[in-house]
């Protein structure tokens, strides 16, 4: 059982964030034995390009029998919705002492020590042999060649996933209060008045954090916690609780072709992000977009029957139709 003290504090820097990063990693649990066999789904897509691209450093973090794994792969997300770039840059310049801390902490919680003799673990140990910033140049690097082969091209849907869940918990907590919207976002998460619990093999304490940073997760079934394991070194990290997304309707199917070949890139980015409704004018400041050039694209997708249209005061707002849901 996990505890952590929420102080008015903590609760008035409780922030929801989107991270490429972590969902790209999320997704690399899939991979984990013992994961449920299957020849479609999200899981088979990113053994494939774990072999693919010959992502072996990858591979044999996430193929070992230690139940922890370094937290620097995960940077704290800095701005609600973080980019890839920024986030790998944090993973390349993590301090190195932190590095090998984490790297020796995972290994210590190995039930298989003798790891010389796996050839899943054998390219992990050569990298660590290289030096702790280079063991993050080369596994950055291959988070990298993840996301742009299996999440980048699928990102405005689990995006709009994501975003929609953030809103319908924003929704939550502005009707029945903070408390009662974080006891909300799992069964094993339960709010008790001054603190949280969080039903977790990992067990302890966290005494009033700075701030509690709540993520969604497209992948995980169930909710999971990123709590500093090296506090005593003086540079804690804020805790990250990563719970299950609310899932949207047809998402269950497997992943389709990306929407982008489908309907071209500009469209399928509008359309994403239109799990809720949006004037044309802050589509094309968040887009940076002129609005004329998403006025027709507008126009198209509402013209096939992808986005609904109503009024609110002077605004016009456009938003996914149901049939939207069959692009994604």
């Amino acid at each position: 059982m996990l505890r952590i003290d929420m102080t008015a504090r903590t609760l008035a820097n409780t922030r929801f964030v989107i991270s490429p990063l972590h969902i790209t990693t999320d997704a690399l649990w899939l991979t984990r034995p013992p994961a449920r066999p299957s020849r479609t789904g999200w899981g088979p897509m990113v053994r494939d390009a774990l072999r693919e691209h010959r992502l072996v450093l990858l591979h044999s973090l996430f193929a070992g029998s230690w139940r922890y794994l370094p937290d620097f792969l995960q940077p704290e997300p800095q701005s609600h919705q973080e980019s890839m770039e920024r986030e790998l840059h944090g993973v390349v310049t993590t301090d190195p002492g932190r590095i090998a801390a984490e790297l020796a902490l995972m290994l210590s919680g190995s039930t298989e020590l003798r790891l010389a003799g796996g050839a899943a673990q054998r390219p992990l140990l050569e990298a660590m042999e290289r030096g702790e910033q280079a063991f993050a140049e080369l596994v950055a690097g291959e988070l990298h060649q993840l996301w742009e082969s299996v999440v980048s091209p699928r990102w405005p849907s689990l995006r709009a996933r994501a975003e929609n869940d953030i809103a319908h918990r924003i929704q939550t907590v502005g009707r029945h209060g903070l408390g009662n919207g974080l006891g909300t976002l799992h069964p094993w998460i339960s709010w008790h008045d001054d603190h949280l619990r969080m039903a977790v093999d990992f067990h302890g304490e966290i005494e009033a954090p700075s701030t509690l940073t709540l993520m969604p997760s497209v992948f995980s079934k169930v909710p999971h916690s990123m709590v500093d394991p090296l506090h005593e070194r003086g540079d804690c990290r804020t805790p990250i609780l990563m719970y299950p997304a609310l899932p949207l309707p047809g998402s269950d199917r497997p992943p389709g072709p990306p929407a982008g070949d489908l309907m071209g890139e500009t469209r399928a980015l509008l359309l994403a992000d239109l799990a809720t409704g949006r004037s044309t004018t802050e589509l094309a400041e968040r887009h940076r977009l002129a609005a004329s050039t998403v006025s027709y694209h507008l126009g198209v997708l509402f013209r096939s029957g992808l986005l609904t249209r109503t009024r609110a005061d002077h605004r016009v707002l456009y938003r996914q139709s149901a049939r939207a849901l069959e692009v994604f």
